[in-house]
């Protein structure tokens, strides 16, 4: 009878006793499963600094850059400081535009050039240049080039040439490599030859080099057939202007 009491004295005292045994075991399997995930969890590496942007260059630095300028022997390897004061006026951008400009007119001078060679040398097309109002190409010879263009060719011919030329500039103001661009100007996009036109493939296969050295022999022929269609211009408009062309107008 003593041990059954005693017994149950014990069995209920054991129902007071703070059970700490489980919860220090459920800790540790959270903290085995904490660790064990942190060591499957990717490594990221922090990505290095963005480096710190070039400095912008200036207009006249980027003068310099350009081809035909610094460096060549017709301007005593200096660039003029008047392409200096230019630079001054804009951008980089504006050196672009400037030289696409230049590309324009000189191609135009070269074709102009060769016109007024052939004129005086008394070459020119057969036929009628006007039917309606009787004006043959011949007849142009007899009256010096400028005088022809503006007297003796009717307003529609003026019309047709002026018309033919602003196809080509507005497409040229409006593409980028052969492909619609909108408004290059509006877009700060207008750089040399940024259409191809090179219809009869001169410049297929050629190398870097090459094709620098191409550029080069275009720009010089066109700035001088810029000069030589002035003076051809100056020689038929004031006499005695140019000595050199005094005999042919």
């Amino acid at each position: 009878m003593k041990l059954i009491v005693l017994s149950l004295a014990l069995v209920g005292a054991s129902a007071f006793t703070p059970a700490t045994v489980r919860p220090l075991r459920v800790r540790s399997i959270v903290r085995a499963e904490e660790e064990a995930a942190a060591e499957e969890a990717p490594v990221v590496e922090e990505e290095a600094p963005a480096p710190a942007p070039a400095p912008a260059m200036t207009s006249r630095e980027y003068l310099e850059t350009m081809y035909g300028g610094l460096g060549e022997p017709e301007t005593g390897g200096k660039i003029p400081p008047m392409a200096y004061w230019c630079a001054d006026l804009g951008t980089p951008g504006t050196m672009d535009f400037m030289r696409a400009a230049e590309l324009k007119h000189a191609r135009i001078a070269m074709i102009g050039f060769m016109g007024w060679v052939a004129n005086l040398q008394n070459v020119h097309f057969p036929g009628m240049l006007s039917p309606s109002t009787g004006v043959s190409f011949e007849s142009l010879e007899a009256v010096n080039g400028v005088d022809a263009f503006f007297t003796m060719i009717p307003a529609a011919g003026l019309g047709q040439i002026f018309g033919f030329c602003a196809v080509f500039e507005w497409y040229e103001m409006t593409h980028k490599d052969g492909k619609w661009n909108g408004n290059n100007a509006l877009k700060g996009e207008i750089v040399p030859n940024i259409n191809k036109w090179d219809i009869l493939g001169f410049t297929e296969g050629k190398t870097e080099d090459d094709l620098k050295r191409v550029k080069l022999q275009e720009l010089k022929n066109g700035r001088m057939a810029m000069i030589g269609t002035l003076g051809c211009v100056a020689a038929a408009t004031i006499p005695g202007s140019v000595p050199f062309l005094t005999s042919s107008f």
